[in-house]
């Protein structure tokens, strides 16, 4: 979570005491993203049974590219 927390917060170029929004926004993520281990599925699905509403996420002055393996 810190790997990823460090590197939103380096690109959108934010003070340094605004970590804390990062760590939540990089564990609410990190829940919402397809395991290997759980077959491709969510840590969410696996819980609630059910496909996270994913909507409601917006740009945080930043672009992000997600990597899709074959």
């Amino acid at each position: 979570l810190m790997g990823c927390t460090h590197a939103m917060q380096s690109q959108c170029k934010v003070p340094p005491n605004r970590w804390d929004e990062f760590i939540l926004i990089a564990c609410y993520l990190s829940n919402h993203t397809p395991i290997v281990s759980q077959l491709g599925h969510t840590p969410f699905k696996q819980w609630f049974q059910q496909k996270p509403d994913l909507s409601h996420l917006c740009e945080i002055s930043c672009h992000v590219f997600m990597l899709i393996q074959n």
